[in-house]
């Protein structure tokens, strides 16, 4: 980032008294006379404000494009720390900067990405060992629809108390909220 720096010359204006003569003298000459000092200051100029959007943060959203580098830093300079290839992938914006937006994955790594390469729709990743029941009514005893694996992505399509409807790969249902990354906890979605 340039910094400019700037010489300001102030010239501020400080009466300087001259005692005056025991006789009584009150000519001009024996009033108080400005003094002329000159001053430098330095004025630097203030860096752009952090861009922000506005929006909550914390706050999901999912990786938009097919390749999204994520960097060290909020800068094309910065190394790249690894590489999505596959869009819809829920992510957590844990800080902006700029057209800049820190993530967190699934996994705990954080890194840097560019805005536009993020989505703001919901989804959700499966998370566990094993497989996970899609089930057709929010509660525990419902029928099965489908199981989904472990880091299988779905659409988000709501989440109340401790269910949240997903839909992926042409199935719809209710996912117990533990099992999915990409909700917080207690969070209402509509």
């Amino acid at each position: 980032m340039l910094k400019v720096i700037a010489l300001c010359l102030c010239l501020v204006l400080t009466p300087v008294a001259v005692a005056a003569p025991d006789d009584g003298d009150t000519s001009p000459s024996s009033r108080s006379k400005p003094v002329v000092q000159a001053a430098l200051q330095i004025v630097r100029t203030i860096p752009p404000p952090i861009v922000a959007t506005g929006m909550p943060v914390p706050r999901w959203v999912s990786v938009k494009a097919v390749r999204v580098n994520v960097r060290r830093g909020p800068s094309l300079d910065q190394d790249v720390l690894w590489t999505y290839v596959k869009p819809g992938v829920p992510v957590e914006i844990i800080a902006e900067y700029d057209t800049w937006r820190r993530i967190r994955d699934a996994e705990g790594g954080t890194g840097w990405v560019k805005a536009t390469l993020l989505d703001g729709r919901r989804n959700v990743t499966v998370q566990g060992r094993v497989n996970t029941a899609i089930l057709d009514a929010p509660k525990a005893d419902a029928d099965v629809v489908a199981f989904a694996a472990p880091g299988l992505v779905a659409r988000l399509v709501s989440c109340e108390g401790e269910w949240c409807e997903v839909s992926t790969r042409g199935y719809d249902g209710f996912v117990s909220r533990d099992r999915l990354w990409g909700v917080y906890e207690g969070e209402t979605v509509e």
